[in-house]
């Protein structure tokens, strides 16, 4: 019997020239002053990512009518990178008062006004085994931030709990690539003979 997977066993990382000069100014000493023990805020910001949504396959195909109303489908001529939904979804849990949610809004908003540069550096999402070895990467290239959640502010909601919101990426490329090294993949004929001593 398979183990299940598990959805844990992953790394996602903002990439490094995400955060633009005068965000790491601005919100180094909120962090300081609210005593967040991450040494940059490139890092306070990842360790709040929850969830990275990798999009499905879906593509419409052509169709044909034939004689006496009868359709036939055919596979369509799409470039192959064309047939995944180019938007990435990544779930981060608010916390401290919404820090990291203005945060984003902010590095949101640079990146809007931003002319220069129309995408951000390639993201990766990483998946680990059991033993935090990498199995495969998912790389993801010319990547537009172009989507951030409301942010709710509510007086009947006294209890503390839970709060998320979301950032909407999308990319024109993707790459999977298998990490797996050779040493660490047990062969059949490379098992060691196992001699009993009495």
């Amino acid at each position: 019997m398979r183990l299940s997977s598990q959805s844990s066993q992953f790394v996602f990382n903002l990439a490094e020239d995400f955060l633009p000069p005068e965000i790491i100014q601005t919100y180094t000493p909120i962090l300081e002053k609210n005593w967040i023990s991450y040494e940059n805020v490139l890092d306070y910001l990842s360790s709040t990512i929850k969830s990275v949504s990798f999009p499905g396959i879906s593509f419409e195909m052509p169709k044909q009518s034939l004689l006496r109303g009868k359709e036939r489908r055919y596979k369509p001529a799409k470039n192959v990178q064309d047939i995944v939904n180019h938007d990435l979804d990544i779930t981060f849990a608010s916390v401290d008062a919404d820090i990291n949610y203005w945060l984003m809004f902010d590095i949101l908003t640079k990146h809007y006004l931003d002319v220069e540069h129309m995408y951000v550096n390639p993201f990766t999402l990483t998946v680990l085994d059991i033993h935090r070895d990498v199995i495969y990467k998912v790389s993801f290239y010319e990547v537009i931030v172009n989507g951030l959640s409301d942010n709710k502010f509510d007086y009947s909601a006294q209890k503390v709990s839970s709060k998320d919101f979301n950032l909407k990426l999308s990319f024109n490329f993707y790459e999977v690539e298998f990490e797996l090294n050779k040493s660490k993949v047990l062969e059949l004929g490379s098992l060691p003979t196992i001699i009993q001593k009495i």
